[in-house]
């Protein structure tokens, strides 16, 4: 069975529907989501019903819990452009939209795989950047494969017994046994790796593979959208440098 991983969508409409029809056109039979439907981007209700009716399975972003955290617990600590963009999401969506966000897990298992946002531990929102991360994660780490988004880039990480950690960028990766293995599928919304084309992957459980995919989309029409809701410019800017 071939399964779709995408995550970090941030409210990116073209981006969402180039993936979900490529997903379609693979075959994929279930699709997974590491989280961040919404931010940054310019098409909150939109990304939401998409994800929502593509039957996904989802866990929490960061995101996702700053725009349904109505204490404000953390959005205090964002940067300006940032919170203005909570505030302005949270005008988008109705109560029962957040309340469908709010309700995911921060994790769960799909066909014996842990999915997830940003890291297993006491501290969920941090990035798995680098190999020092990637052990800490792999202690809370139940399950040999794991799923993640957050960092908006491809990356694969593996750990053999009583070996470091060892953390590359994603490539076509056959899932070797005894091994623990966390996959990041990459950016649907907001690349960071230079590639402004929407990634996610493919997951495919009969050979036991992972293979990265990239699509094209509609970068001007995001932009455009964001500029004419009078989102920061950093916002539309950053996409086509893929950054």
């Amino acid at each position: 069975m071939k399964i779709g991983v995408f995550g970090d969508v941030h409210s990116n409409l073209a981006a969402l529907e180039a993936v979900l029809a490529a997903m379609k056109e693979a075959d994929c039979h279930k699709l997974i989501c590491t989280g961040d439907v919404i931010g940054y981007g310019p098409s909150p209700r939109e990304c939401l019903q998409r994800v929502r009716d593509s039957g996904a399975v989802c866990v929490l972003g960061n995101h996702d819990d700053y725009v349904t955290d109505m204490f404000d617990q953390h959005i205090q600590k964002l940067d300006a452009d940032t919170r203005q963009l909570v505030e302005w999401t949270r005008t988008q969506l109705a109560m029962d939209e957040l309340k469908w966000l709010a309700t995911h897990p921060l994790h769960t298992v799909v066909d014996d795989a842990t999915v997830l946002h940003g890291m297993l531990g006491p501290h969920p929102w941090n990035y798995i950047i680098n190999p020092q991360q990637l052990e800490i994660h792999f202690q809370h780490q139940k399950t040999a494969l794991a799923f993640c988004g957050h960092s908006h880039l491809p990356l694969y990480g593996f750990q053999k017994p009583g070996q470091p950690a060892v953390l590359d960028f994603l490539k076509t990766h056959v899932i070797p046994a005894d091994v623990k293995v966390l996959v990041n599928p990459g950016a649907v919304g907001q690349p960071r790796d230079h590639d402004s084309r929407a990634a996610f992957c493919i997951w495919d459980t009969a050979t036991h593979s992972i293979h990265p995919k990239r699509v094209p989309y509609d970068l001007a029409d995001t932009q455009a959208r964001i500029r004419a809701a009078g989102l920061p410019e950093r916002f539309a800017a950053r996409l086509e440098l893929g950054k």
